[in-house]
C-alpha cells in the first residue's frame, strides 16, 4: 500500500469519525421531541400512554436534561388534547397531575486503566409529567373545575418553542 493511500485511508477514518462525534453531540444536545414514544430506544425518554377507562388515560411523559417543566406540561397538554379530540370528547380535564425533576446517576466501566470512561459517573436531571385525563362530551356547569377545550388546544399550541 503506497503512502498516498494510507493517508487517504487516514483521512477517510478521521472524517467518519468527526461526523459521529458531531452527530453524537446533536443528538444529545437537544430536548426530547414531542413524537417520542418511550421504548429501549429512546433511553426511557417520551411518552406513554395507556387507557384506564372509556373516557380516561393515563399520560406520562419524560425529557431529558434540556427539555424543561413547561415543555414537559406542553407535551402533555397537547398530547391529551389529541387523544381526547380523537376520542370524540370536546373538553378534558385533569384528574391528577404531577410534576417531577430527577437527577439520574449513570455510572460507566472501563476495561483498562488507559480507559477514560474507567470508573466514571456522570448525574443528569430528568423532567418527567404524569396526568390522568378525562374525556368530556360537554363542559360542566361546575365552575370550580378547570375545563380544557380539546380543539383550542390543538390549533393553538405550539411545542416547537
Amino acid at each position: 500500500m503506497t503512502l498516498l493511500k494510507i493517508t487517504q485511508c487516514a483521512k477517510r477514518s478521521l472524517n467518519n469519525a468527526s461526523l459521529i462525534v458531531t452527530l453524537a453531540l446533536a443528538l444529545t444536545a437537544c430536548a426530547t421531541p414531542y413524537d417520542t414514544e418511550k421504548n429501549f430506544w429512546s433511553f426511557g425518554k417520551g411518552f406513554e400512554t395507556i387507557q384506564i377507562s372509556s373516557n380516561s388515560w393515563l399520560i406520562s411523559f419524560v425529557g431529558n436534561a434540556n427539555t424543561d417543566r413547561v415543555m414537559t406540561r406542553k407535551y402533555v397538554m397537547l398530547k391529551s388534547a389529541e387523544l381526547c379530540q380523537k376520542a370524540g370528547y370536546t373538553y378534558f380535564v385533569f384528574n391528577n397531575e404531577q410534576t417531577y425533576l430527577d437527577q439520574v446517576g449513570h455510572f460507566r466501566v472501563g476495561t483498562k486503566a488507559s480507559d477514560v470512561l474507567l470508573g466514571s459517573a456522570v448525574v443528569d436531571t430528568e423532567t418527567s409529567t404524569v396526568v390522568e385525563v378525562r374525556g368530556l362530551k360537554e363542559r360542566p356547569k361546575d365552575q370550580n373545575v378547570l375545563v380544557y377545550d380539546a380543539s383550542y388546544i390543538v390549533d393553538h399550541f405550539s411545542v416547537n418553542s
